[in-house]
């Protein structure tokens, strides 16, 4: 009976350690990224990361559930449900108000599918209190395309003793976004005050907008700065749903869905076109029509596995680029 027993227990514990170590396989694929280091950053600053979720596995990926490690930490999750072969981001805002010096922080994400774990995403970086900067970060909220590309200003506070401290350089992870640094002040105590202005510029895409603007000073100790840009840039013309998941369908099964293309304005569809001869979209009624109706259908191909297309629409509207619908579906295996 005793040699059951331990047989039983060593067989339970095999099989644990075999389902962690088939976690960690997949877990690794979907998040690839799961630490990021700021590096230094000014007191007031609101710092921002995207974590990637990619969907390599075959089955759908559903986050459950997410906590933060600290009051600080705002989390946004682009989406609960990722299909196969579809992507989405955690981002994770870290406002640096209240503290000074090493900061770590993060959030726990809670997945039931395709199996019950949890996910360790982490930040880190070490808050300047002797740098200050209002407001913590470039912050465009909604900017429609049809306006001017709006410029916000910052102010750089230094108060660390030394009055040759400068910002000698500017960089931003895009030709999207422009900025620049002036000094404002400078004191024989080392007080430095400037002022720091970023422009979003007409390269720049519909949809969420995120770079970041890095201060290179002299300061050997605190050489870089990190500064979050973000944005909302909203078309002329809005797609509804912007994305469509067929679902689970068969080779040769047929599915259409109906997409809503508006504007504020009547306005003629003058090209519709999928990525994928498996994808078709027509127009219900052309013409002129602030609101158009196209059926966005699927001929499921013949391989099973997940699916995945973009349908592009063109419209007469000066300086709109085109409309994009992603669609999703998995194909089943032929009965």
């Amino acid at each position: 009976m005793r040699r059951s027993s331990l047989l039983l227990a060593l067989l339970a514990g095999f099989s644990t350690a075999a389902a962690q170590a088939q976690d960690a396989e997949w877990i690794g694929s979907v998040f690839p990224q799961r630490v990021h280091d700021f590096g230094n950053v000014a007191r007031g600053a609101q710092v921002r990361y995207a974590f990637p979720v990619v969907n390599r596995t075959n089955s759908e990926v559903h986050i459950a559930n997410w906590t933060t490690k600290c009051g600080c930490t705002d989390v946004k999750v682009g989406a609960r449900l990722i299909p196969p072969g579809t992507q989405t981001t955690i981002e994770a805002t870290l406002d640096t108000t209240r503290f000074q010096g090493h900061k770590d922080s993060g959030l726990t994400l809670v997945l039931d599918r395709p199996s019950l774990v949890s996910v360790e995403l982490n930040m880190t970086c070490f808050i300047r209190g002797e740098i200050t900067l209002t407001p913590g970060q470039f912050d465009f909220g909604t900017v429609r395309r049809s306006d001017k590309l709006p410029s916000i200003t910052l102010t750089l506070t230094y108060a660390g003793g030394r009055p040759e401290w400068e910002i000698a350089e500017m960089k931003t992870q895009s030709a999207k976004v422009k900025a620049v640094a002036e000094r404002v002040n400078r004191s024989t105590s080392g007080l430095n005050q400037w002022t720091v202005t970023a422009t979003l510029q007409p390269a720049i895409a519909n949809g969420y907008f995120k770079d970041e603007v890095t201060l290179i000073t002299n300061d050997p100790t605190a050489q870089t700065i990190a500064i979050s840009v973000v944005a909302n840039i909203q078309s002329a013309v809005s797609v509804s749903p912007s994305i469509i998941n067929f679902g689970s369908i068969r080779p040769g099964q047929s599915v259409t869905k109906i997409v809503h293309v508006r504007s504020s304005t009547p306005f003629l569809l003058t090209k519709i076109e999928a990525n994928k001869p498996d994808l078709q979209a027509v127009e219900q009624q052309p013409g002129s029509s602030p609101d158009h109706a196209v059926n966005v259908t699927i001929q499921a191909p013949a391989g099973a596995g997940p699916f995945h297309g973009i349908v592009m629409i063109d419209s007469d509207l000066k300086d709109e680029p085109p409309a994009q619908i992603k669609t999703f579906a998995t194909i089943l295996p032929a009965s």
